[in-house]
């Protein structure tokens, strides 16, 4: 079950790495077409996607924090991890009766919540919100949502 969440992280993140690659990778390579200035400058244009690739790299990381957070709440609370019922809250948020998930990132079962907190966050494109969450263990995790019902249905399934 562990698998989905890794899954749909790694395609966001790999989506997200070709895009800005591409929106590089395109006006260098027809420059580099139109104007042939330097024998190795078609090279050149293809720079951006190794190095979206070791961007996608580095962003596997969490991963492993997800994994053994899951793993050290299940022997915590003599759980097991499911995701039967999850409603999608925002693009990589989930909740279903159990577990908070956050694809990749973070899994946090219910129990282990210590208190939910959000700050309103307003940039050039609009607002969001940054959403702490409190474990018993002292821990903050920190997830964002787009939508005030994402965190208003967080907080009635902590309140449960």
């Amino acid at each position: 079950m562990v698998e989905k969440y890794i899954k749909l992280f790694i395609k966001r993140n790999i989506l997200t790495a070709l895009i800005c690659a591409f929106l590089i990778f395109v006006p260098i390579f027809i420059v580099a077409l139109i104007f042939d200035v330097l024998s190795y400058d078609l090279f050149v244009a293809f720079i951006p996607l190794p190095i979206a690739l070791v961007c996608v790299l580095i962003s596997l990381l969490p991963i492993i924090r997800f994994k053994k957070m899951i793993i050290q709440q299940e022997v915590l609370y003599n759980v097991e991890f499911c995701d039967t019922d999850s409603i999608n809250l925002e693009t990589t948020l989930f909740l279903n009766k159990k577990w908070l998930i956050c694809a990749g990132s973070c899994a946090i079962y219910k129990k282990h919540i210590h208190s939910v907190n959000y700050k309103k966050v307003t940039g050039r494109v609009g607002a969001s919100y940054k959403v702490t969450i409190q474990t018993n263990d002292n821990k903050h995790y920190s997830v964002w949502c787009l939508s005030l019902s994402s965190i208003k249905k967080i907080k009635e399934w902590i309140n449960d």
